[in-house]
């Protein structure tokens, strides 16, 4: 199941910190691997498990790789969560129109 992928991609703090660093704009591999502590074949392996869960996407010039967010692929993780914060808001409706009717 792809949403069981995402959430393994987001649970590493690494890759989280990735994509927080590529929302701001594309860069190489080897930018990215200088931005980090860990080693760039480190770097590398958590941007495969991304690329993998679809969230990241590499584009090649020449000699490097460029990766970059693919907001697509966060569709899966945004329709999963989606029903829970419908679901709470919900509740927050029903639970302020019965306040307001105990006041009348």
């Amino acid at each position: 199941m792809m949403i069981d992928t995402i959430f393994h991609a987001l649970a590493d703090p690494n890759r989280r910190k990735l994509l927080d660093t590529l929302r701001a704009g594309r860069r190489s591999a080897g930018e990215l691997s200088a931005m980090f502590e860990i080693s760039a074949p480190a770097v590398s392996q958590h941007l495969r498990v991304l690329r993998d869960a679809g969230l990241v996407g590499v584009e090649k010039r020449k000699t490097s790789r460029i990766y970059y967010i693919r907001k697509e692929g966060f569709a899966d993780l945004k329709g999963y969560l989606e029903p829970f914060w419908d679901d709470h808001l919900a509740l927050l409706k029903s639970l302020a129109e019965d306040e307001e009717r105990s006041r009348k």
